[in-house]
């Protein structure tokens, strides 16, 4: 007489498919750190500061202030923040115990970063809200400026991590964040001034930049409708994705785990 022995099922485990557990620790921790929760705020509290001393007299001007507003806010807050969270939980080894869990490589960056776009996109709004406030009109395109938000977002947490993988230490994250902080910032600040043609076409490409222009665009519709015959807005979207793109590649052919000896 044959015994039919059962076997119980093999353990499945879902490697990846739990980044958003992680999600909420990172933002724990990060409201704990006092000099990252600094950077955090830094950002929109400048903004608010020339939003009240400018006060735009015409609507395309808001709309302007408020592209310079999330690009200069993202960059501060959201860029060199998750720059000096991934090299600190680099160099504190954090990343690599997370390495030993059932998440992904994949799977930890995106819920470590996850936290920082929803600061970029938060603050942003809120922002806006005080633009209002101050007499700023409502935005024309509220999808266009969710989009060019998270789109924002991912690009700078991107461009974070790649970053990163250039500093030894935390303390050097203001060094190897410069050259995208200034280049930036100068090219978004030429921008609002609303220059056309080649300079234009030159200023959008580079890294981050479109945000701006896809806030401003959202906000008061563009001030330069095309560029080469392509419409502002799609232009914007498009060069934004290539480089969100080119910072995770360059990222992950870098990526270390553990800290540099």
């Amino acid at each position: 007489m044959n015994t039919l022995t059962a076997v119980p099922d093999a353990p499945t485990t879902h490697r990846g498919g739990r980044w958003w557990r992680l999600a909420p620790i990172e933002a724990r921790l990060l409201l704990r750190r006092r000099t990252t929760l600094l950077g955090v705020l830094s950002g929109p509290l400048v903004m608010i500061f020339f939003a009240v001393v400018l006060r735009p007299a015409e609507p395309q001007g808001w709309g302007a202030l408020a592209g310079l507003g999330a690009y200069i806010g993202m960059l501060i807050s959201v860029y060199t923040t998750a720059a000096t969270v991934f090299t600190l939980r680099r160099e504190s080894g954090a990343l690599s115990r997370l390495r030993t869990t059932e998440l992904t490589g994949p799977g930890i960056v995106v819920g470590t970063g996850t936290p920082l776009v929803v600061v970029g996109v938060v603050q942003t709004l809120l922002i806006g809200a005080v633009y209002v406030a101050l007499g700023a009109p409502l935005p024309e395109n509220p999808l266009l400026l969710l989009a060019a938000l998270v789109l924002g977002g991912a690009f700078c947490v991107a461009a974070g991590a790649l970053t990163s993988t250039f500093s030894r230490s935390a303390e050097s994250v203001q060094f190897t964040a410069a050259p995208l902080l200034l280049v930036g910032s100068v090219a978004v600040n030429v921008l609002s001034t609303g220059v056309d043609g080649v300079l234009r076409g030159i200023l959008l490409l580079v890294p981050g930049t479109p945000v701006a222009d896809l806030v401003g665009i959202a906000w008061t519709g563009p001030a330069v409708a095309e560029v080469a015959g392509v419409p502002s807005w799609l232009l914007g979207l498009v060069v934004t994705a290539v480089w969100t793109a080119v910072a995770v590649v360059g990222a992950a052919a870098r990526w270390r785990w553990t800290a540099r000896g």
